[in-house]
């Protein structure tokens, strides 16, 4: 028979010294050890990691389901659940067998079936065919941890059967000096401490405690009975327990008519203190301070239970439970400081703590910024950072008006250290402050690179002269997507020029009140060394009638024919452009060359129904296919050809 835990709400106000989740509150063992059918004797191995218990009536036992019990076993997984119990194929025997209690070597297990106690051995992971032990008593017994006693009740009166040293059992002689009757007992692996189970008034039975105080077994503590998370309203019995008596498990059920579940519950915390481990760390760099003589600090006071890996920085420290402490870190040249943990509860817990430690004493690394190959220091305007192993820091003082740096580093390791500038490529520089043990000045000049630049240069034309745009409009060139780079554009001639990094990829235009850009794509991404690109940009008048071209508008094949992805952005220009001027509506139109079969028309409308999808109204746009009509390049050549595959869109009203 079993007893539940009691989770109603009235039941957990009586505890609120317990949290929801403390483990000395019983759980079930879960659907991998509890089924619909009774489980019931549950004996634990001494690490907690096999579970032996008897399950009543299950279709699987091997009498069947009527009036038997057979010894399954389950396994504790890593996550601490338990595996899908199996039923034992060798601890069997007859109609009802049940396990009573085992050795704390695992090698000895007690159990009680159709012919009285007997006893199985392990070789390897294999048990051996139960043994009768050849002595009467009855099925409410168990196994000492050390094998020597085997302890059992018959008429709520204790018995102990002694092993003598040829391992022969002798008499079973009665055990005084208990107040009141004893039901399946169990003894802890101190041969001294017993929890048994006791009829209690309008219940079957609840769990209780005794202590063997005499050397002789005639002298017992009163006996205790176990707290109300374990005894409840239902039935409890059975308690057994790991090899320290720290968790015990037990048979319970909630209600007379309930199946018997089997329950886990901490009896005692077996690990009295908080855990607490982490690494020691530069507070500034973040960095483990490691190769140090560090020692750990309780309230101000070096502990035994501490540990200090000095390869790894990392601690460990053991704080007894029911009080508040101060955590410090003591090494040279650092400042102390505390860290509060609260140690005050009644069960072990783990805690992840970094000791973050104020360096006292630093070296400062100063000097010049320069541009590398030259005697002149970064400019101004290039905006130079002190970067430290990759990142930005903002405790280095930087004179840009001067071209001077300084920063102080704490002792300890070694750093990267390297100047960021807008232009310039950064240089790392190698400072090792492994073996600096005081202060100390070092000069050292920081180099950087100029980037290598793509020269941009052409003129802007008028796309209905070819000619360039007059004096008389304002016109500016624009890189797509970045602010930072201004052209220069020569207000007769209309040539322009800028400069930009290498390694990406730009779009470029000219801008005007009045036209509308042909955008170009400008591809650097592999050049390493300084480049000059020739690219004339070109703008067209907004006048009805005029045609312009739509450049890089691709289309994927197949039966529908849609605009490929990589136009996107060249459609999504356009159709900004449309919304900003609603009265304008154009004609988009689509060609092709010889010996390419394809449907212009449809190719047209798939623009028309991009821009539409953009938000376009569909009123102020038409679709029409050109075939090969109105080529703009010979088509005897196939780069002519390519040229005359195009979209362009015509103003039909402005």
């Amino acid at each position: 028979m079993k007893s539940i835990i009691l989770t109603a709400v009235a039941f957990l106000a009586s505890v609120t010294w317990l949290s929801a989740q403390s483990d000395f509150i019983p759980k079930k063992l879960g659907a991998g050890v509890n089924s619909s059918y009774d489980e019931v004797n549950p004996v634990i191995s001494a690490d907690r990691s096999t579970l032996f218990f008897a399950r009543k009536n299950h279709p699987q036992n091997a009498l069947g389901t009527k009036k038997t019990a057979d010894i399954w076993t389950s396994t504790r997984l890593a996550d601490g659940s338990w595996q899908e119990a199996t039923r034992s194929t060798s601890l069997n025997i007859g109609q009802r067998s049940y396990p009573l209690g085992i050795s704390a070597d695992g090698l000895s297990l007690l159990l009680y079936n159709d012919e009285g106690l007997s006893l199985a051995t392990r070789q390897g992971s294999v048990w051996s065919a139960p043994q009768k032990v050849g002595v009467k008593a009855s099925m409410e017994a168990t196994l000492s941890a050390d094998g020597k006693y085997i302890l059992f009740s018959r008429g709520g009166t204790l018995y102990r059967i002694d092993r003598n040293a040829e391992g022969h059992w002798q008499k079973a002689q009665a055990v005084k000096g208990i107040e009141g009757k004893v039901y399946s007992p169990f003894i802890l692996s101190d041969n001294k401490t017993v929890y048994f189970s006791r009829e209690i008034k309008g219940k079957q039975s609840d769990l209780f405690k005794v202590e063997r105080i005499s050397a002789d077994w005639s002298a017992w503590s009163a006996p205790v009975a176990l707290n109300d998370t374990i005894n409840t309203k239902g039935n409890e019995e059975g308690l057994k327990t790991n090899a320290n008596g720290a968790w015990g498990y037990f048979a319970s059920t909630a209600d007379a008519d309930e199946q018997a579940d089997i329950l886990e519950v901490k009896l005692y915390e077996d690990r009295p203190y908080v855990l607490v481990t982490g690494k020691i760390i530069n507070a500034k760099t973040k960095r483990p301070l490691t190769k140090k003589a560090i020692t750990i600090l309780v309230d101000g006071k070096q502990t035994a239970v501490s540990s200090v890996n000095a390869d790894s920085a990392t601690f460990r420290v053991e704080l007894p439970l029911g009080a508040r402490y101060e955590l410090s870190a003591k090494l040279f040249q650092y400042g102390p400081k505390t860290y509060p943990v609260d140690a005050v509860g009644r069960e072990f817990k783990r805690i992840r703590l970094d000791l973050e430690e104020e360096p006292v004493d630093f070296a400062l690394l100063k000097g010049k910024l320069m541009v590398k190959n030259t005697e002149r220091t970064i400019p101004a305007s290039a905006k130079a950072r002190i970067m430290v192993d990759g990142e930005e820091v903002d405790y280095a003082e930087v004179d840009v008006a001067k071209g001077t740096y300084s920063i102080r580093l704490p002792h300890g390791t070694v750093y990267y250290v390297q100047v960021s500038a807008r232009g310039f490529e950064s240089l790392p520089d190698l400072v090792d402050l492994k073996g600096v043990d005081g202060y100390e000045e070092i000069m050292l000049d920081l180099q950087a690179d100029a980037e290598k630049m793509a020269i941009v240069s052409g003129k802007i034309l008028d796309l209905r002269t070819a000619k360039p745009v007059g004096a008389e409009v304002p016109v500016q060139v624009v890189v797509e997507g970045v602010s930072s780079v201004t052209a220069s554009v020569d207000s007769l001639t209309r040539e322009y020029e800028l400069r930009f990094p290498v390694k990406e990829r730009y779009v470029l235009s000219a801008e005007a009140e009045g036209y509308y850009p042909l955008y170009e794509s400008v591809d650097v991404t592999r050049e390493t060394t300084d480049v000059s690109i020739l690219r004339d940009l070109v703008i067209a008048p907004l006048q009805r009638g005029q045609s312009i071209p739509l450049n890089n508008i691709t289309f994927n094949a197949g039966k529908v024919i849609t605009v490929h992805p990589s136009s996107y952005r060249e459609l999504d220009r356009l159709a900004e452009f449309l919304l900003k001027n609603p009265r304008m509506k154009v004609e988009i139109g689509a060609y092709t060359a010889p010996g390419t079969r394809v449907s212009t028309l449809n190719q047209a409308k798939a623009v028309m129904n991009y821009l539409v999808e953009k938000e376009v109204p569909k009123h102020r746009l038409t679709a029409r296919g050109y075939g090969t009509a109105r080529p703009i390049e010979s088509n005897k050549t196939p780069e002519g050809r390519a040229r005359n595959r195009r979209v362009e869109f015509l103003i039909t009203e402005k």
